[in-house]
């Protein structure tokens, strides 16, 4: 590798890095880079607006605590989902299970069927 694509590829990752940094602290929001500024995120939420694997809750069960959207790391308003009787359909969703674990109630679950996502509830900081 010569010396000028070494500083390319300094000055780009540098750039980055950089541009992450000031995302999270001005959007207050540690996941802004991923949500924002990867690449590889376009091409993730058009393919899970497909996914059949989804969050489920049961709207019945549910006591609207509120403990799944503080966990969530992508900020998506989950009860408003499962008060619609909907599954999470957000492709903000990065299925990190979170919300299941944090779910007092239990009502929170992985299920597998057919439906097209892409209906976004988000929180906004």
């Amino acid at each position: 590798m010569s010396n000028s694509e070494l500083a390319w590829l300094v000055a780009g990752n540098t750039f980055y890095f950089a541009s992450a940094f000031i995302l999270a602290f001005t959007l207050k929001d540690n996941r802004a880079f991923c949500k924002y500024l990867c690449p590889i995120t376009v091409i993730l939420k058009f393919t899970s607006r497909f996914s059949f694997l989804k969050i489920e809750g049961d709207k019945e069960k549910c006591t609207q605590c509120g403990n799944c959207v503080k966990a969530c790391l992508m900020d998506i308003n989950i009860t408003e989902y499962v008060n619609n009787g909907e599954r999470v359909l957000s492709t903000e969703c990065i299925y990190c299970l979170t919300c299941t674990t944090v779910c007092p109630e239990g009502i929170l679950n992985d299920t597998f069927k057919m439906d097209i996502g892409g209906k976004e509830h988000i929180q906004r900081r």
